[in-house]
């Protein structure tokens, strides 16, 4: 399947993050509402590739069901795509490796007409580590490049990140990768964009930590940066609702970016609440909320986002993110309180809500234990 921009020059993707979709999803109004959103996008961007972020399907289905009903999932899933006829890439994201069938998994997509995900370098580290060129709009030669890196699961040492990153063999294959196209395109990196599901550890570099009126308003960093309280800087962009779950070591992988070259933006999922996007030392790091209404989320503000690139001017790409409901869509499968709330009111519902639970839990131990104690001491002594 050869990728190429349009007679006009442009070249549009469309990226879902986090569907988690279920073995039960034919009879599920979540799946429903998703698909509703994913239809309409496709109708109004109508895109030249789609790429799911990771975290798209749930690998239990394959690992209790077997592979064909596994198959069936991803296919329905995509559907709407591959009818219309529109590439789908899609890469692994941290759950994806949670059943040890890594390579059964990819197999299953790149066995799917439509569906480009697969391994192009299976000596490294990680199950779907490629590469896709998008050529000119005469189909002469490549003009830009679309990365797909696996970040893999949790780290090995929990010591050092809880997630894991992307390890330096991963690194290094592309960079050499880099280097054959540069040499190519007569010494000059090719413009390109890497999708990944965990982002960079630099994500942090688009927050601040909050003042102490801002708390809250403000997320509690992630793991190691738990003690603190950010907030969006100016010139960064969208929702920030959860503190980034990048990995608390940092392997060198943006600073990589940097040194080879071309590396214009980068698209990640994991983070289910977050859509902010901004530039990190000139590359646009761009954060990706659920595409559904089955892992966590915060009420009816799922969405996509559409990247388009100019061929004559790849630098000056545009991205827009949409939410569900400026689709003019209605949610199904939420009830009256959540398909209203904003994400920050249903964030607080849900804190304010396990606080409450938990001064609750403390009064009834401190009763409970007030009566036996009471028990023991105002009982008569044999």
């Amino acid at each position: 399947m050869k990728l190429k921009f349009n007679s006009d020059g442009e070249f549009k993707i469309l990226l879902f993050g986090d569907i988690h979709e279920c073995g039960d999803y034919k009879a599920s109004p979540n799946f429903k509402d998703m698909q509703k959103m994913m239809n309409a996008a496709l109708d109004e961007f109508k895109p030249d590739l789609c790429v799911l972020l990771g975290d798209n399907c749930h690998g239990g289905v394959y690992k209790n069901e077997g592979a064909e009903k596994f198959k069936e999932m991803v296919s329905d899933l995509i559907a709407p795509m591959t009818r219309r006829g529109i590439p789908v890439a899609a890469i692994m994201g941290n759950h994806e490796h949670d059943h040890g069938i890594d390579d059964e998994i990819v197999a299953v997509y790149n066995s799917i007409d439509g569906c480009i995900m697969r391994n192009d370098a299976p000596e490294i580290t990680g199950a779907a580590n490629y590469k896709e060129l998008i050529y000119s709009s005469d189909g002469e030669k490549p003009a830009f490049c679309l990365w797909f890196i696996d970040s893999n699961n949790l780290c090995e040492d929990r010591e050092l990140s809880n997630y894991d990153y992307v390890h330096t063999d991963q690194i290094e294959w592309f960079e050499n990768e880099s280097a054959k196209l540069r040499e190519a395109n007569a010494g000059k990196p090719l413009p390109s964009f890497v999708f990944q599901h965990i982002p960079v550890p630099e994500e942090y570099r688009l927050l601040r930590k909050a003042k102490p009126w801002e708390i809250p308003v403000a997320v509690r960093g992630h793991n190691k940066k738990s003690k603190n309280f950010y907030v969006l800087k100016d010139g960064a962009s969208g929702y920030l609702g959860e503190g980034p779950c990048a990995p608390d070591y940092n392997n060198g992988q943006f600073e990589s970016w940097k040194k080879t070259g071309g590396v214009l933006g980068a698209f990640f999922g994991h983070d289910h609440l977050n859509d902010f996007s901004g530039k990190v030392d000139g590359i646009l790091l761009a954060q990706h909320k659920t595409a559904g209404f089955r892992a966590y989320t915060d009420g009816c503000r799922c969405g996509v986002r559409l990247v388009t690139v100019d061929e004559n001017n790849p630098e000056n790409f545009t991205h827009e993110f949409k939410h569900f409901k400026e689709f003019g869509l209605k949610c199904e499968c939420l009830g009256p309180v959540f398909k209203r709330i904003t994400d920050r009111q249903s964030i607080n519902l849900t804190v304010g809500s396990r606080i409450a639970a938990g001064a609750a839990a403390v009064i009834c131990a401190g009763i409970a234990f007030k009566k036996i104690k009471g028990g023991k001491l105002g009982g008569k002594q044999s």
